[in-house]
């Protein structure tokens, strides 16, 4: 077997540079090691912070991650087939090992084998903040507990999250490579959506042009296709054949080496209905003036309220519309989408309500017409979006225009 499999990696100066942000955090806050359960759910969100430390995950692997505050860190994979190709998929950690009996069992030995039994321990997956229902076991965690009764764990809260929300100059070039991925996947679906082929078959296709050039498994695609789909996209394409004038909706987050971006649009198999028009181009306005306000030192909330007021004065309603981190999961930092306000406002209280370089967000905006066909039916847009340390710049190339295709 080759030393080395061709996979996305980062350098090693940018896993320094997280291992000593991450480590003064754990310092300051006492923390003398961390668990993060690097469970593969959610297209692998979940997954994200054990990566931002160690780069093992993608096609629903796990990787959960002992980080200590000194020393070297060991992740565990689900598979003891798997260790070996870890060790060659990536060079940030030396110390891949396989899950040994339960992930409770497995952990607490290589706790103790560090001699944290009477240490504070901190862990991702737990309810907090970010996630009120967690995602690591509940049995997990009281196993966990149990094994090491002197031992204090605790939540890390947005300890990983606030260090993600700013990407170095490697994880946006990263991110670029997503979004050209992405673009391809559009150009994918212009190029085989035809009346008479199957909804399936373009889905199929443009799954294609992003895994053929590097693209990761698990990601979302969502994807609808009716003459009036309703406003948000479904999850799964069906095998139906398309028809004349048929509206394709997608919303895509293609992914390489664990970062995704987001982008969506909208296509119609022939000329769209004029009211269709007139809600895409009030996505596009709202999204040009949206474009027009970002930038280092701006405020979020007033930027994304002005963008709302354009979407009212067109008496437009909002399905979903708004701003959400990028980077290894969707629903980073920073957040403010209107259709979850109230969490996003709390959210803003984290980070601050700011705007700063090297943020990275899908700006996603999709509309509907209260008096056409009773709101059921609408458009979608989007853009994955980095602030410069002038304003704000697109990632994807691909044409803003509603997609005609026959």
């Amino acid at each position: 077997m080759r030393d080395r499999l061709e996979l996305p990696r980062m350098s090693i100066a940018e896993r320094n540079r997280r291992w000593l942000t991450t480590r003064r955090q754990m310092q300051e806050r006492g923390i003398d090691c961390l668990v993060l359960w690097g469970w593969p759910a959610m297209w692998d969100f979940c997954t994200a912070n054990a990566r931002y430390l160690s780069p093992i995950g993608g096609n629903a692997e796990n990787n959960t991650l002992v980080f200590p505050l000194e020393g070297e860190p060991t992740s565990f994979v689900f598979m003891p087939t798997f260790v070996e190709y870890w060790k060659r998929a990536q060079d940030w950690v030396g110390d891949v090992r396989s899950r040994r009996g339960t992930w409770a069992e497995t952990v607490v030995a290589r706790l103790k084998e560090m001699r944290f039994d009477h240490a504070t321990i901190g862990m991702d997956g737990l309810a907090g903040p970010l996630d009120p229902d967690g995602w690591a076991p509940h049995s997990v965690v009281e196993s966990l507990k149990s094994a090491l009764p002197d031992a204090r764990f605790v939540e890390l809260g947005d300890l990983l999250e606030t260090a993600r929300s700013i990407k170095s100059d490697e994880e946006i070039a990263l991110l670029e490579r997503a979004a050209a991925l992405g673009d391809k996947m559009l150009q994918a679906c212009n190029s085989r959506a035809r009346p008479g082929v199957r909804e399936s078959e373009v889905y199929a296709h443009m799954m294609e042009a992003m895994l053929a050039d590097g693209g990761e498994e698990p990601t979302l695609f969502l994807w609808a296709c009716d003459r009036y789909p309703f406003p948000h996209p479904f999850r799964l394409p069906t095998t139906r054949p398309m028809q004349s004038r048929d509206v394709i909706t997608c919303e895509i987050h293609p992914k390489i080496g664990g970062y995704f971006t987001h982008v969506e649009r909208t296509f119609c198999l022939g000329e769209p209905d004029s009211e269709l028009q007139r809600i895409y181009a009030g996505c596009l306005r709202a999204f040009k003036r949206g474009m027009e306000l970002f930038g280092p030192g701006k405020s979020i909330a007033a930027c994304m309220n002005e963008v709302k007021r354009v979407i009212d004065d067109a008496k437009l309603g909002i399905c979903e519309t708004g701003i959400h981190g990028h980077g290894l999961a969707s629903l980073e930092y920073p957040r403010y989408r209107f259709h979850a306000l109230k969490a996003d406002q709390a959210a803003l209280v984290k980070i601050g309500d700011e705007f700063k370089a090297g943020m990275v967000f899908a700006f996603n905006i999709d509309l509907f017409d209260p008096n056409w066909r009773g709101g059921e039916t609408g458009a979608v847009f989007a853009d994955t979006v980095v602030i410069s340390e002038t304003g704000a710049r697109s990632l994807h190339a691909f044409s803003h225009d509603l997609q005609r295709v026959c």
